[in-house]
């Protein structure tokens, strides 16, 4: 006994409005499609940020690398402590970095003390 439904089979359960789906079913495709598209964006970009972190490791652990040799005095030349340097690939330290102390200072509103 084979327990698939054929295509005649499945027509003739389905009721006689053949062919125009309901807004409710218009709907639902419609929120599965974009469903499906947004999954599809998230998986790709996932697998972008995952291949760009595998490229850009060598990189980065050579810069770790070179950073850590270099004295405590020389660190502060560049405007780095030790425990800095685990965080230089972090957005919030790079954005931090434009404040340092080397870094040109802004110009100040002219009732600024």
């Amino acid at each position: 006994m084979d327990a698939r439904i054929t295509k005649p089979e499945f027509d003739s359960a389905i009721p006689s409005c053949a062919g125009t789906l309901s807004s409710a079913e218009a709907v639902r495709l419609e929120a599965t499609r974009l469903r499906d598209e947004a999954i599809g964006r998230w998986i790709r970009s996932a697998a972008r940020a995952l291949f760009r972190a595998v490229a850009e490791y060598p990189r980065r652990r050579r810069v770790y690398e070179e950073l850590s040799t270099l004295s405590d005095r020389e660190l502060a030349d560049i405007g780095l402590n030790r425990g800095d340097i685990t965080h230089v690939f972090e957005d919030e330290f790079r954005a931090r970095e434009r404040l340092a102390a080397n870094a040109p200072a802004k110009a100040r509103p002219a009732n600024a003390a």
